[in-house]
């Protein structure tokens, strides 16, 4: 199954998805819906048979700020773009059963998918092929830590492996 997500920036979220098992195929880009301009997410595809839907929005809500209508959600609207419109009551129930974790309501949308437009490739997979760059270090590591933290089941070996090492160092 194919879906795009946006929330936050695309680096952070492509460095999140690409930490999870069960999930490949992963850009970082634009994505276009028929309400709204278009905002920075990622597009991945989700096996099903390695990682749950529910558990692969669980830890989209918990990296971004699913609950907070701040600002700049213009630009980084809290969404899930089920690919295909089949498969839009099981992101919904997904999104539902993922939001009762959290006290304040999530304002996270499943909203509808028209296309995706990757950014160049030389920006994909931003934050593991340099993570020691400023952005990385203070913007993505956190909540990939965080992730590591709550989610620990999620994470792929070398995701998890990265990541012990810099929970020990803090």
């Amino acid at each position: 199954m194919y879906i795009a997500v946006s929330g936050t920036c695309y680096w952070c979220m492509e460095a999140v998805l690409r930490s999870l098992k069960g999930i490949s195929r992963v850009e970082q880009g634009f994505v276009k819906t028929n309400v709204g301009p278009d905002c920075e997410a990622v597009l991945c595809f989700v096996d099903l048979s390695s990682i749950t839907l529910k558990d692969v929005v669980s830890a989209h809500l918990a990296t971004h700020a699913c609950t907070a209508n701040h600002s700049s959600r213009q630009k980084y609207p809290s969404a899930i773009y089920p690919v295909s419109a089949n498969d839009t009551k099981l992101v919904t129930a997904a999104l539902e059963a993922g939001a009762k974790a959290f006290d304040l309501p999530v304002v996270t949308e499943v909203r509808p998918f028209a296309a995706f437009y990757p950014t160049k490739r030389a920006q994909q997979n931003y934050f593991w092929r340099q993570t020691e760059k400023p952005f990385c270090q203070g913007t993505i590591l956190p909540k990939l830590q965080a992730l590591a933290l709550s989610h620990p089941h999620l994470l792929t070996t070398n995701a998890m492996a990265f990541l012990q090492g810099t929970l020990t160092r803090k």
